[in-house]
């Protein structure tokens, strides 16, 4: 380079050779050649590892960034424990910016939000009160306005870190001291997960549930030696894949393996929806999870571009709306009529992020070093991590304890020396001449502690970790620590009281001692100790997964979407099926009105009704003894009042058939269940119910029928129950399953009952056996609780009904003519159908002009066999009963009002 004012003279003319020399008169200024791209390097390698290291990428031992890190510390330092009161916001920022963290308020305010944010962390650690922002993408108030302190999971983050657990460095401005890690109890890297661009490099790490990764870290540390299975093999038994805090779906199974095992990989979340029906018989679709760090105002406001802009068309403007409050997240998509919500589904995945993708990077700081991690080396780097803690920990209690112990063998040998002692101490002049006159007092001499004489026994000097020394002949010298420590004791510690607590804190903690040496002593031992620990975070703060995980070969089923609620299913004579929630219908009181349940045509008639889950099967029973399968949400709900839809067009049945009977059914492969039969003709049969498990759209044969006969009712059994048969003539019988054989699907079954001319079978019943009912009834009497009786609730044509106890129908054996049921007469009619019921009981009877009424069968007297009973429901002169059904007595739903009609 030249000189500035003379291009051509050097800048050290008197030595050319070194023309960065100084130059006379121009100070002693210095310039050195360097090699820029070498420069650029190296400064550019600096800056990235300062930013890596320093800033952008978490610590694989705690899970933390350094400013993560520095806000827990200086709120431990502050003392905001969980069980603290809250502190502005602002006050902690500051004592962490002045401290630690040189940096602007807002980077480390935004750190302390992110912490205390439920749907950004799992497991959050600390624990905000006021606005903390929300999952709409709201901001959170200012510093001034909002308070926090740590959690209790946070505690554990800290737990011991004032005994020499981890290493400390000084602040930037060396005024203090900071950690370079907490001693951190749990995974935090890996239940909360972590995400960060630094220079070259990103890290973008899922949370998991706490539960299942401790479980994988108890079966790592407890390995044996001989275990063939390899550590990634153990951890997948536990860890099932991410488990985001704001739930939704994990759309695959196949990549999770290879995806821990790399580091590397892509997860498809999905939004949770199920189906629920509105007004005017529509559908909707209810979202109540999205997609982890998804913005829900922006998915709302998305659906709504969608919409307008017509790329789906079939999204109502006016069911649109945003439910959310404060008990969770509820996004209401109401359909067009006549809408499929599984093709809208696919559009909502396609074009909008309730189908989102979370790409992997399990990269952290180790040793270090930055590094992509398989999940089995995260989680021994947090293993190793904890037993250095835990060594570090138990070697700093060891050293506590044998200073306490030095301590406690000058009191003990003091006071095996007291009189003495006292004497020496008033006849010094001051405490520094007290000090040296007891010192020299016990200064080789022999002590007798509690009356073992030292002399000539070996001691180990080690064992006390003091100043105190033996000699070879076993005589003894205190301590200057030991002397401060005697001439400090208080008056009140000379009582015997005192002493015995004295000796006793002795032994203690020598014991505690002998602990602490055999557990660094022994590795195993050391083990168990971490095994117990994470064992204690497990049960303490362990919960359930919230992210369901999903083969992408079992795609989600309409199913998956469907709100499992209980529905009124009714199908009318000429075969129209509907469904309709049976909150609809309100409880009366028995004589009253009904309400208008389902709408017919003048030559139809509603002839079943039955209550179940929608998702349930739904086995569906012909006339001519063949069953049909169909899921009840299948079933349209077109409001309570609507015709339906006609069963032609859900199930393929044959020509002259009609569905008689339904049975809602959860598991069709049950062992140890039957299908009990029974025909208008007085004909029963029982089937083993997995016999009925492979479900075929054509239907199959359940039971082989006459050609004068037909089906006329079904039910589900144990194989031990006690079957009861009523006819139409008023006429029951009453025997025992086991007296018909099972049998398979196409048999034509046995004789039930023996029945009079013109008459024929109405209804079929199931009661407990004898014994099984005897039995229930000792119980009930050894709790003390009322004994419920069984009762059979009869209903005629004309609206009357009764109930009456099954024990007064003796029992028979099948194929008898039975006894009187009820009591027939013109004003009360034939007898409609029977139900098995309690006292709890409630039922729904509709009339052939669709006329339901919901009433508690408790208000209907009990009477006996021969009885005509009372008044249910008013009909018309020429409507009758066509059907009732009871409702399980926890699906009953009372009406705010008891005898309120519904018109």
């Amino acid at each position: 380079m030249a000189d500035e004012q003379n291009p051509q003279l050097p800048l050290n003319p008197e030595n050319p050779d070194n023309p960065n020399g100084s130059v006379p008169g121009r100070g002693a200024a210095f310039m050195l050649s360097i090699n820029v791209e070498e420069e650029m390097r190296r400064s550019y390698l600096d800056y990235s590892m300062s930013v890596i290291i320093g800033r952008a990428l978490p610590d694989v031992r705690d899970g933390l960034k350094p400013v993560h890190r520095r806000v827990l510390y200086g709120m431990q330092e502050m003392g905001l424990q969980f069980n603290k009161k809250h502190t502005k916001s602002s006050k902690v920022v500051g004592h962490v910016m002045g401290n630690f963290h040189p940096h602007g308020d807002a980077a480390i305010y935004d750190t302390m939000v992110r912490l205390a944010q439920p749907f950004s962390l799992r497991y959050p650690l600390v624990d905000g009160q006021g606005n903390f922002g929300s999952v709409d993408g709201d901001p959170p108030a200012a510093m001034r306005y909002t308070e926090a302190r740590l959690t209790r999971i946070a505690g554990e983050m800290l737990a011991d870190i004032d005994s020499d657990t981890v290493d400390f460095t000084p602040n930037y401005d060396e005024s203090t001291l900071e950690p370079t890690v907490l001693p951190a109890r749990i995974p935090n890297l890996i239940v909360n997960g972590s995400g960060g661009i630094a220079v070259g490099m990103a890290t973008n790490i899922p949370p998991h549930n706490l539960t299942e990764v401790v479980n994988a870290a108890i079966a790592l540390i407890s390995k044996e030696k001989g275990e063939t299975r390899s550590d990634l093999e153990l951890v997948l038994e536990h860890v099932k894949g991410p488990d985001f805090p704001t739930g939704g779906y994990i759309f695959g199974k196949s990549n999770i393996a290879q995806t821990y095992k790399t580091g590397r990989g892509r997860f498809i979340m999905r939004a949770k929806c199920s189906i629920e029906n509105i007004s005017g018989g529509r559908q909707a679709i209810i979202v109540t999870e999205i997609p982890y760090q998804v913005n829900k105002a922006r998915l709302i406001e998305r659906i709504a571009d969608l919409v307008n802009e017509g790329v789906i068309t079939d999204i109502a403007r006016d069911e649109f709306r945003d439910e959310s409050d404060r008990d969770g997240m509820r996004i209401v998509i109401g359909l067009k009529r006549g809408a499929e919500h599984q093709i809208v589904l696919n559009q909502l995945h396609k074009h909008t992020q309730m189908q989102e993708s979370f790409s992997m990077i399990f990269l952290a700081v180790h040793n270090g070093q930055p590094k992509e991690l398989p999940l089995d080396a995260a989680i021994r780097a947090f293993l190793e991590h904890r037993i250095e803690v835990v060594r570090r920990r138990t070697a700093f209690l060891l050293g506590k304890a044998r200073d306490r112990e030095h301590i406690l063998l000058g009191y003990q040998i003091a006071l095996d020396h007291l009189d003495n002692v006292i004497k020496t101490i008033r006849q010094s002049g001051s405490r520094a001449e007290a000090r040296e006159n007891l010192f020299q007092y016990f200064s080789g001499k022999k002590i007798n502690l509690r009356g073992t004489e030292l002399k000539g026994v070996t001691l180990d000097p080690a064992k006390y970790n003091v100043d105190m020394t033996f000699s070879t002949t076993g005589t003894l010298i205190l301590s200057y620590r030991q002397v401060d420590a005697i001439l400090e004791l208080q008056l009140y510690r000379l009582t015997q009281l005192s002493i015995d607590e004295l000796l006793k804190e002795l032994a203690e903690v020598r014991d505690n001692i002998t602990e602490f040496e055999s557990i660094l002593a022994s590795e195993k031992k050391l083990r168990r100790v971490i095994i117990k620990e994470l064992e204690e975070v497990r049960d303490k703060y362990g919960d359930a997964r919230r992210t369901q995980i999903v083969d992408e070969t079992a795609e989600l089923q309409l199913e998956d979407l469907i709100a499992d609620e209980q529905v009124a299913v009714t199908i009318s004579n000429t075969g129209y099926l509907k469904r309709t929630p049976i909150s609809t219908y309100r409880q009366q009181r028995r004589g009253g009105t009904g309400r208008l349940g389902m709408k017919t045509r003048d030559e139809d008639f509603v002839a079943q009704l039955i209550v179940d889950s929608t998702h349930a099967y739904l086995l569906c029973f012909t006339n001519t003894g063949r069953v049909y399968w169909l899921k009840i949400y299948e079933i349209p709900d077109v409001g309570a009042a609507g015709k339906g839809k006609a069963m032609a067009s859900l199930i393929a049945l044959q020509p002259g058939e009609k569905i008689v009977t339904i049975l809602g059914i959860r598991d069709l492969t049950e062992a140890g269940k039957f299908i009990f039969f029974a025909t208008r003709n007085g004909t029963v049969k029982k089937t083993p119910l997995p016999d009925f498990s492979n479900v075929m759209s054509r239907g199959i044969i359940a039971i082989g029928i006459d050609k004068d006969d037909e089906l006329i009712n079904v039910r589900v059994t144990d194989g031990h129950q006690v079957v009861f048969l009523a006819t139409h003539e008023g006429q029951a019988i009453r025997f025992d399953e086991n007296d018909v054989r099972s049998m398979g699907r196409p048999a034509f079954g046995v004789k039930g009952i023996t029945l009079r001319k013109a008459d024929y079978v109405v209804g079929l019943a199931v009661t407990p056996s004898e014994e099984s009912r005897k039995k229930r009834q000792q119980e009930l009497k050894t709790e003390g609780k009322d004994i419920t009786p069984c009762l059979i609730l009869s209903v005629s044509e004309n609206g009357f009904g009764k109930r009456t106890d099954v024990e007064e129908y003796r029992l028979q054996t099948r194929g008898g003519s039975g006894v009187i049921n009820m009591k027939t007469t013109p004003k009360t009619g034939k007898v409609s159908s029977i139900q098995l019921v309690d006292d709890t009981s409630e039922l729904m009877a509709i009339s052939q002009f669709g006329k339901i009424i919901r009433i508690d069968t408790n208000s209907i007297r009990a009477a006996g066999r021969s009885t005509q009973g009372v008044k249910l429901l008013n009909l018309e002169s020429d409507d009758k009963v066509a059907a009732a059904v009871v409702i399980p007595p926890d699906e009953a739903k009372t009406s705010p009002e008891e005898g309120t009609l519904l018109q």
